[in-house]
This record gives structure tokens, C-alpha cells and sequence, in this order.
């Protein structure tokens, strides 16, 4: 088969990333672009072999007849206008999230059948399919997502949300997982905890799956915790601690009080262990099956499990509703 040409539009850390887990799934590295005046985008061109250097994004998408498809993985801020004018050119397009801080951006762009993976990697995962699999199994499954964000609070008084920058770019990745995993959801309670300042120092939420599921939200600014994901019914827990490692639980071992330790204890009887392939142990996970479905989407295929435009949109709209008020204003 005939390696597909690919475009690159960024330089950055993620792009490092992407690199040997697109050439894996059998893509060409031919052209490269990033903003005017950069400084890596030759450093990191002759890292990756990479033939073709553009000055900007602009000139790269000109020049339509060195690539079949492109990526684009640059800051948020100006991702949505280069995908703007890449969307003119009609060829596919990886885009990494979160795409744009404002779901309302989003909009003119929905529902188009537009060649357009969104790079919501953890969908990929192992575990992550294993999960969607536990939630398939029936209905009243309470679920409970953790994300202990590094967020730094500001001391002042806010007039903006530009401190909640990290909940819409990683948080949001959360969020298109729990969708990902449970299917459609609704926000039924959200609470803040904010200081006087009306700052957010975390986050507390509810939210209801079309299958009669419940689902508890945290997100705890600058707590010392780990990202997690526990999906309970009776007599069993699937747990994801973090999303790249799950274990399954069934039944609880008691074990009586002895002279030694006078309090009965219970303990969760682990009963499976799952952990991610070997090509996760080689690329970052999830970008290997990311790079082969946008490889499918390329040959005409459906990009099995990629999440699209509209899953962006339905994860920002749902860190929108977490964040209340604190979107009324421009990031």
C-alpha cells in the first residue's frame, strides 16, 4: 500500500508525540509549518526527516500537492482558524483537542460529514475500551470521575477565566472519555467552591447516562491524587486508577479482629488486572490506534471509535456547563 502524505502544522511537544506513532500507521512525513519566526520548526524537521519546511501554516496549506492530509497540533488559540482554512482544502485532518475554549465556536462547522478526527487519545486505551464494555453490560451503574486538575488559583480578584485554561484543554480530555465510556450525558447538579475572590477551587457535579446510569464528578484543583474512573454495581467495581491501568473487583474479603488488630477489616477482592498493549508501551498511548484510524478515515474507512467535531463540541459544552458563569467572558 502506498504511504499516505501527510502534512504537519506545528512544531511543539505533542507533535514528538505524534510523529512515530503517524509513521508506524504508515504515513509519510513530507511537510512541515508552524508560526512565522519559529524557532524549532527546522530542528524539528531534520529530527523527523521531514523534506519540506514552510515559514507558516499559510504557505504549508498552499501547497496542496505535497500532502494528502495533515495535522495540525499547535496551542488552542489559533488551532480553529487554521482548521478553518484546512477544512477548505477537503482532505482529512487530525485536529488535537480541544480544538477551542468556546463550544459556540464550534457550531458552523457540526454536522457536515467533515473529514475531521478530533486527537481525544484516550478513547484508545486498553482499559478505557474495557470500561465502555463494563457500562454495556446493564443498566443502574453508579459511576464516579475524578480529575484533581493543576490548576493555579489566582490570589486577586478575577474579571476573567483565564486561570481555567487547563480545565478546557486536559480536563475536557476527561470529560470526551466519560462520553466516550457512558454515551450521551446530562448535567443534573453542579456545585463550586470558590474563595471570596469568586475564584473556583474545585468542582463538584452529577450527571444522568440515557441508560439510568449516575455519574459523580470531582475536579479538585491541586489535590495530590491521581486521575480516576469507578464504575460500581452490585458485587463488582471496575476501576481505572489511572485510566492507563484498570482492575476489576468482585466481592469483599472480611477479615475478623485478632488480638494483634481489633478492628475487622474488608477488603475488595481484585479478581482482574488490565493493562495497555505493548505498542502503548512504545508510542504514547492511544496515539498508535489514533494514527491507524485516521489512516482509515484517509483510505475512505471509518475511523473506528475517533471522536469527531461534535464530541468536541458535546465535551466543551459540558466543561461550559461545569464552569457556569466563569464562560460569560472571552478566554
Amino acid at each position: 500500500m502506498n504511504k499516505i502524505r501527510l502534512g504537519i502544522i506545528g512544531s511543539g511537544g505533542i507533535c514528538e508525540f505524534h510523529m512515530p506513532a503517524l509513521k508506524a500507521a504508515g504515513f509519510e512525513l513530507t511537510a512541515v509549518g508552524s508560526r512565522r519566526g519559529s524557532e524549532r520548526v527546522h530542528s524539528f524537521a531534520q529530527k523527523h526527516q521531514i523534506p519540506c519546511i514552510f515559514e507558516d501554516s499559510e504557505d504549508l496549506l498552499k501547497a496542496r500537492g505535497q500532502w494528502d492530509a495533515l495535522l495540525i497540533a499547535v496551542s488552542v488559540e489559533p488551532t480553529l482558524e487554521i482548521l478553518k482554512r484546512a477544512i477548505e482544502a477537503r482532505v482529512p485532518i487530525l485536529v488535537e483537542k480541544p480544538v477551542t475554549f468556546h463550544s459556540e465556536e464550534l457550531k458552523p462547522w457540526l454536522h457536515q460529514n467533515l473529514p475531521v478526527m478530533v486527537g481525544y487519545n484516550r478513547r484508545y486505551y486498553r482499559t478505557v475500551q474495557q470500561a465502555r464494555k463494563e457500562v454495556k453490560l446493564g443498566s443502574f451503574l453508579m459511576g464516579r470521575l475524578n480529575l484533581p486538575e493543576s490548576i493555579r488559583v489566582p490570589a486577586q480578584p478575577i474579571d476573567n477565566p483565564l486561570y481555567l485554561k487547563s480545565f478546557f484543554s486536559n480536563s475536557v480530555h476527561g470529560l470526551d472519555m466519560m462520553r466516550f465510556i457512558f454515551g450521551n450525558i446530562q448535567v443534573k447538579y453542579v456545585h463550586r467552591l470558590t474563595d471570596s475572590n469568586g475564584a473556583i477551587h474545585g468542582i463538584a457535579a452529577t450527571f444522568s447516562s440515557q441508560k439510568e446510569n449516575l455519574i459523580q464528578f470531582t475536579a479538585h484543583w491541586q489535590a495530590p491524587d491521581n486521575f480516576s474512573l469507578t464504575l460500581d454495581r452490585v458485587g463488582r467495581r471496575f476501576e481505572l486508577r489511572p485510566f492507563e491501568s484498570a482492575s476489576v473487583f468482585e466481592g469483599m474479603e472480611v477479615v475478623d479482629p485478632t488480638p494483634e488488630i481489633p478492628v475487622r477489616t474488608y477488603r475488595p477482592k481484585m479478581v482482574e488486572k488490565i493493562d495497555l498493549e505493548e505498542h502503548d508501551k512504545r508510542f504514547k498511548p492511544g496515539f498508535f490506534l489514533q494514527a491507524q484510524a485516521f489512516a482509515a478515515m484517509v483510505r475512505g474507512e471509518n475511523p473506528k471509535d475517533a471522536a469527531r467535531l461534535e464530541d468536541a463540541y458535546a465535551a466543551l459544552v459540558l466543561a461550559e456547563q461545569l464552569a457556569g458563569k466563569y464562560l460569560d467572558s472571552r478566554i
